[in-house]
């Protein structure tokens, strides 16, 4: 009986993140792992929805992802005040001729900023 809302955590250290254990590894990050307390579930679609009704701080999945995982989410996290991107912070764009987007990030818009900014490309 009330609206989906983000989290509004602004600071990556100590987030709550749903992601798998390979995207910590420091190959991916510009500088030190960040110290996030690691959630990990298997669907995509419930880590978005998770991070939808701020149990969650953020998500993210660094692999080719196929958009008919995430694009009902995308829309959820959006109205839920979430920022969504592909992994390196560029607008998801659905229906493309190879179905895939580049990874999926989505936190509220600081921590979005946080992540995306502290990947490497």
């Amino acid at each position: 009986d009330r609206p989906l809302k983000v989290s509004d955590r602004t600071e990556l250290t100590g987030a709550s993140v749903l992601a798998a254990k390979p995207v910590y590894a420091p190959q991916h990050w510009r500088g030190a792992v960040p110290e996030v307390k690691r959630i990990y579930r298997p669907s995509l679609a419930y880590r978005l929805s998770v991070v939808a009704e701020g149990r969650a701080d953020a998500m993210f999945t660094l692999r080719p992802t196929w958009e008919w995982d995430v694009a009902a989410g995308d829309v959820i996290l959006r109205e839920a005040g979430a920022a969504t991107s592909d992994r390196a912070g560029e607008r998801l764009v659905f229906n493309n001729p190879h179905p895939q987007v580049n990874g999926i990030v989505a936190a509220n818009p600081a921590l979005h900023g946080a992540i995306t900014g502290a990947l490497v490309v």
